[in-house]
Parts: C-alpha cells; sequence; structure tokens
C-alpha cells in the first residue's frame, strides 16, 4: 500500500524539505509526497530536481480564495502553518476512502520505515504525535500544546474530513506565532480535537517524532548501521530549530542545543549533498539563515 505525505516548503525551508523527500527514498518504497511550493523559487527548483514520486503544488491549486487574501495579514511562518489544514484536504481528494494522509513538516527525517505507524493504528480516524516533554521542557505543554503539529494523519473518512474543517476554520480566524487566550499558531487546538471528535488518537508507535523537546529521554544507539532509542527503532526525527548558517556551520536554536551526534551527523551529510544537488541547478541560490534572525540564545557548530 502506497503510503501518501504532504508538506509545505518555502525558499527558507527548501534545503530542508529536500532532505526530507530523500530520507523518504532511503526508507520506503512505496510512497507520494506532495509538495506545497508558497514561493516561485521553490516551485521553479523543485521542478528542476527530477522528483520521483513527488507532485508539486502551488497554493492556486488549493482553489481557496481566503487563503489569497490572508496572505497579506501573516508573516510566511504563520501562512505556511495555516496553509497545512488545507493541504492535507486536498491531498485526501485525491485518496481512497479508509486511506491515510500524512502531513509532515519539512524539517522531520526518517531513519526506517513509517509503514509500521499505520499497521497498528488502524482504529484511528486521526492520527497526532504528543510532544512527550522531558522533564525539564515540560512547562511548554501549557504554551506549545500536548501535541506537534509537525506530525498529523488524517484518514478518509467523514470523521477525520469534519476534524479537519474544524481545524481549518480556527486557523483562519487565528493562527500567529505567539501566545494569546491559550492558542498558539495552528498548534494548541490540537489539544481540543480528541474532545470534540471521536476516534482522534495519539500516535503508539515508538520512536516517531523524536525531537529536542523529548530526546533528553531516550538512549540513542547504532546497530549494524540502523538507529535505535533504546529497544526501537528511530522511526522520525523532528530537527526542529535546526539552522544553515553557511556551508560549513549550524545552528541549533530551540529546546535542547545539544549536539547529539547519532541523529545530526546523518541528517547533516544528506544536508549537504542536497546544497550540492541544488547548486548545479540553481546556481547561487542561498536560503542560509542570516545570525541576526537565528536569536540570541543559539548555539553553533561547525559541520
Amino acid at each position: 500500500m502506497r503510503q501518501v505525505f504532504c508538506t509545505v516548503l518555502s525558499k527558507y525551508r527548501l534545503y530542508q524539505g529536500m532532505a526530507l523527500y530523500k530520507s523518504l527514498i532511503d526508507n520506503t518504497e512505496h510512497f507520494k509526497l506532495y509538495i506545497l511550493c508558497v514561493d516561485g523559487d521553490t516551485y521553479h527548483i523543485c521542478s528542476k530536481m527530477c522528483l520521483r514520486n513527488v507532485e508539486l503544488l502551488k497554493v492556486t491549486d488549493l482553489k481557496n480564495p481566503r487563503l489569497v487574501t490572508i496572505r497579506e495579514e501573516r508573516c510566511l511562518t504563520e501562512y505556511c502553518w495555516t496553509l497545512k489544514a488545507f493541504l492535507i484536504e486536498y491531498v485526501l481528494g485525491k485518496r481512497k476512502s479508509g486511506r491515510y494522509v500524512t502531513y509532515l513538516d519539512g524539517d522531520m527525517y526518517f531513519f526506517s520505515d513509517p509503514a509500521v505507524i499505520y499497521k497498528k493504528d488502524t482504529n484511528a480516524d486521526v492520527m497526532l504525535s504528543e510532544h512527550d516533554y522531558s522533564e525539564f521542557f515540560k512547562k511548554l505543554n501549557a504554551y506549545c500544546g500536548k501535541y506537534n503539529s509537525g506530525f498529523i494523519a488524517f484518514k478518509n473518512v467523514t470523521n477525520a474530513i469534519n476534524a479537519l474543517k474544524w481545524w481549518q476554520e480556527e486557523c483562519l480566524k487565528w493562527c500567529y506565532s505567539k501566545i494569546k487566550e491559550g492558542k498558539f499558531g495552528d498548534q494548541k487546538y490540537l489539544d481540543f480535537m480528541p474532545e470534540l471528535f471521536k476516534n482522534v488518537c495519539s500516535i503508539s508507535t515508538k520512536g516517531v517524532n523524536i525531537a529536542p523537546w523529548n530526546e533528553q529521554k531516550y538512549n540513542f544507539c547504532t546497530k549494524e548501521g540502523k538507529l535505535y532509542i533504546g529497544g526501537d527503532r528511530l522511526v522520525c526525527y523532528h530537527f526542529s530549530g535546526f539552522r544553515v548558517v553557511n556551508k560549513n556551520k549550524v545552528a541549533l536554536t530551540t529546546c535542547s542545543k545539544e549536539f547529539n551526534k547519532i541523529p545530526y551527523l546523518k541528517y547533516i551529510n544528506t544536508f549537504k549533498t542536497v546544497m550540492k544537488d541544488i547548486e548545479k541547478i540553481a546556481s547561487g541560490f542561498n536560503a542560509f539563515s542570516t545570525e541576526n534572525k537565528i536569536g540570541k540564545g543559539a548555539r553553533y557548530y561547525d559541520i
């Protein structure tokens, strides 16, 4: 059965999005990835990369005029968050009844086949990924929510679509990169979804959406070239807060800023390949993060 994923990319996340794509190529044979390109540079470069199992989309393909007008009201990050639920709906329209569509943030990266997720939680109409904060970061639950919107799966059934449309409307009304009245971006709304809709479940598969906010809970190791956290395979790691300053320097900007070599070295090697591939077809393209926009709390590493 083909696994179907979708993601939203701007030119500032293009390197990461192509790393995500390569991780899917390396870890699952039967998949399709829909990429919603927010700007012309992203669409132009992706269209030249001969990406297998990929369909490129523009915002106009979603055929929703509200998404065009709302762009003027929100910064790029907020706009990309707003687009998520609408992209998922579009892709669900391409799927057979009862099949899943999974949204992935562009900074997600797979280390093993995600098919195990869908084989285990087959009764869920909506699968949510808990932040599963380590002890030090548990205070973030009140601000960022129980669930992370960077990995979320909807089944093509009426109940899930109703939940999705509710999420869309909430994000249209308010989706900003700040905390206000119990809301944060597109994400805090997910806390209410299990109460409002049936069969909304947390992903039970181990090793999914491991990230800087929870990695302290796990012992990482490599066995016969495969990555594990404890006794479970690492399915995917969320490289949230990972910023590339130049070809030889990266910054970690959120939560734990410790450089965990086991997941990061693999990711960085893929990243370097991606940068070379893009340079070949778009000489001079630069999506590096400038240090004055990264923030004072970042920690820098040479690569």
